[in-house]
C-alpha cells in the first residue's frame, strides 16, 4: 500500500470529512435506526441523549450486526442507546488528516466526528480499519471522503470499488464478517 502524499496529510479534516451527519435519539429502536440509516445512505449515526440533546455515542452498521443481530436482541424493542459506542471521541475542525489518522489508530476506532465550538460539522473515517485488525501493521491508512478523487481500493486484497460504501461493505463481508466465517481469509500480502 502506498503512503499518502504529504500535502494530503496536511489537509484540514474539514476538507475530507463527510458532511452527511445523522443524529438520532437514544430511545429510537434498532429497527427504526437501521431504516433511517438506509434511507439517508449512511453507515453510522450519532446518538443524542433524550433528556438534554447532547451527543453521547455512535451506532454503526457493525454495532447493529454484532451487538444486536448476532446476540438476537429484539430489533423492534431494544433502543440504540443499548448498543451505541460511548463515550464518543471528536476532533477539532482545525486539525489535519494526519492528526485524525493518529487519533483513530491510537483509539482503534473507524469514525471521528469533526467539531467546531462543540457543533458537529461532519465525520471523518479511517478506511483501512487498522484499529480493527490488530494482527496487521499497516503503516498508513487512507481516509475516506465523499469529495476524494483518490481510487477506492481495498487495503487487504486490492479490489477496486466505485465508492466508499461499496468498499466498507466489502471489508465487512469478506475480511471481517461472513467472509471469515465462510473461510475466505484473503489478506494484504
Amino acid at each position: 500500500m502506498k503512503d499518502l502524499p504529504d500535502e494530503f496529510l496536511k489537509t484540514p479534516v474539514t476538507d475530507v470529512m463527510d458532511g452527511n451527519v445523522v443524529v438520532l435519539d437514544e430511545a429510537l429502536t434498532i429497527s427504526d435506526a437501521a431504516k433511517v440509516m438506509e434511507a439517508k445512505g449512511v453507515s453510522s449515526v450519532l446518538v443524542k441523549d433524550s433528556n438534554n440533546a447532547s451527543i453521547k455515542g455512535i451506532v454503526t452498521e457493525r454495532d447493529i450486526l454484532y451487538r444486536a443481530v448476532a446476540k438476537n436482541l429484539g430489533m423492534f424493542k431494544i433502543n440504540i442507546g443499548k448498543i451505541m459506542s460511548t463515550p464518543i471521541l471528536t476532533i477539532n475542525s482545525g486539525k489535519t488528516s494526519l492528526e485524525a489518522i493518529r487519533i483513530m489508530r491510537d483509539k482503534a476506532i473507524r469514525r471521528l466526528p469533526v467539531v467546531d465550538n462543540e457543533k458537529i460539522l461532519g465525520i471523518v473515517t479511517l478506511m483501512s480499519l487498522v484499529g480493527n485488525v490488530p494482527t496487521k501493521n499497516i503503516e498508513l491508512a487512507q481516509l475516506e471522503t465523499a469529495k476524494s478523487t483518490l481510487p477506492v481500493v481495498c487495503p487487504y486484497c486490492g479490489s477496486k470499488f466505485n465508492d466508499k460504501l461499496e468498499l466498507s461493505k466489502h471489508i465487512d463481508r469478506i475480511h471481517l464478517g461472513s467472509g471469515l466465517l465462510e473461510g475466505d481469509l484473503r489478506k494484504l500480502e
